[in-house]
């Protein structure tokens, strides 16, 4: 029951942010009271943490998994770049989230510092394996990889080009890497 509600909480928050959504909405649409939610989840605010936690989480795992499987360093970095996560976090919640959950925020962020390390140490070992040029700056590269999702949710570009976000982020990470390969 709880990964019910919290599954239902993610939908209201991905429509209406992370404070508008209400525990009322939850139970109407689970046909369960709020005194059932408040036996699993204290406040509102505690289901938003465990979304968060949820969504970091299922990030580390997946990037980890990736770390530990096999494929070249391009598999690996595209696989980073697009970890799976149990829930998304939208770009339109990001200042949300920047402004009523600092501490889940600072988690996002050494999320972010973590794959962007991690990106760097696979490019340098490529570089070192005599795969790529060691000439590039790794660490601009791998914040240009990792802000590249960000970048391609302008919807007027993408309709403009008839593209989806994915099918943009795609093309930006080809461009990308294929231009660095020796």
């Amino acid at each position: 029951m709880k990964e019910k509600i919290l599954d239902i909480a993610v939908e209201k928050i991905n429509l209406y942010g992370l404070k508008k959504f209400t525990v009322d909405e939850i139970a109407a649409e689970l046909k369960i009271s709020k005194k059932t939610i408040y036996k699993y989840f204290k406040s509102k605010d505690e289901i938003i943490l465990e979304y968060f936690n949820a969504f970091i989480s299922s990030d580390k795992e997946s990037i980890e998994q990736t770390l530990e499987g096999e494929g070249e360093f391009l598999e690996k970095l595209h696989d980073i770049v697009y970890s799976k996560h149990k829930y998304k976090l939208p770009i339109k919640l990001l200042n949300e989230a920047k402004l009523f959950y600092p501490k889940e925020w600072e988690k996002v962020n050494e999320l972010k510092e973590f794959k962007l390390k991690i990106m760097k140490e696979i490019l340098e070992k490529a570089s070192l394996e005599g795969k790529i040029n060691p000439n590039i700056n790794f660490a601009v590269l791998c914040k240009m990889l990792e802000e590249m999702k960000n970048t391609f949710v302008d919807y007027e570009f993408l309709t403009e080009n008839k593209l989806k976000s994915s099918e943009a982020i795609e093309e930006a990470f080809k461009i990308i890497l294929y231009g660095i390969l020796k």
